[in-house]
């Protein structure tokens, strides 16, 4: 395999904008080519096969999640700085991001088919959960396992809804709702007994549960 990283690199970033476009099954080696203006027979140079261009692709997803986070730990330095991010992504994304987030689903959906490409993924979904931590430390609240893993989850949510729908305005009510939800501080228990009308029991504070 040829080792020139920044050929490398100018294929796989392509390849993500190819698969974005036109789904994984319409990633090939020649079009590699065409869209990267490179000779032809330079993808197929570094990677043999559609497998190996659908890895590298996926790899370099991860890669741009992981600097993603370095990006979110360095420039969020309160609850207003997460909120104003969060709305951001609530109400769309840059052309960047969107292109990016299209090839994570659709690198996700071909993982089903294609067991290889599943390290790739387990590393952008601990990505994701890193950067759903990264931001509920920023906030100050407590960053639990479950309560990053339901963050990412809500944020990826938004982010198909987002890539899938047709646009709509913001709602400014629904962003703050999300945001109450996401930062509240105090854990809610719930109870599969109690009627639907009636309020949701808050678990006992610290200082309860130390008395």
């Amino acid at each position: 395999m040829p080792a020139n990283p920044e050929r490398r690199a100018l294929i796989a970033d392509t390849a993500i904008t190819l698969i974005a476009e036109n789904g994984a099954g319409g990633l090939t080696h020649r079009a590699v080519d065409v869209r990267a203006d490179l000779p032809t027979g330079t993808t197929s140079n570094f990677f043999r096969t559609r497998l190996a261009l659908l890895e590298a692709a996926a790899e370099r997803v991860a890669e741009l999640h992981w600097g993603y986070i370095g990006t979110v730990r360095s420039g969020l330095s309160g609850r207003a700085d997460v909120a104003k991010l969060l709305s951001r992504m609530v109400a769309g994304q840059d052309e960047v991001a969107r292109v990016r987030n299209l090839a994570r689903f659709e690198l996700f959906l071909a993982g089903n088919r294609e067991p290889s490409l599943r390290p790739m993924l387990a590393e952008i979904h601990a990505a994701a959960i890193q950067g759903a931590t990264e931001f509920l430390l920023s906030a100050g609240v407590p960053a639990t396992p479950d309560r990053a893993r339901l963050l990412s989850q809500v944020l990826t949510g938004m982010l198909f809804d987002n890539l899938t729908m047709p646009p709509a305005a913001p709602d400014p009510v629904f962003v703050e709702r999300m945001l109450e939800l996401v930062f509240y501080d105090t854990e809610t228990r719930f109870d599969p007994h109690q009627p639907a009308s009636a309020a949701p029991a808050s678990a006992p504070s610290s200082e309860a549960q130390a008395t």
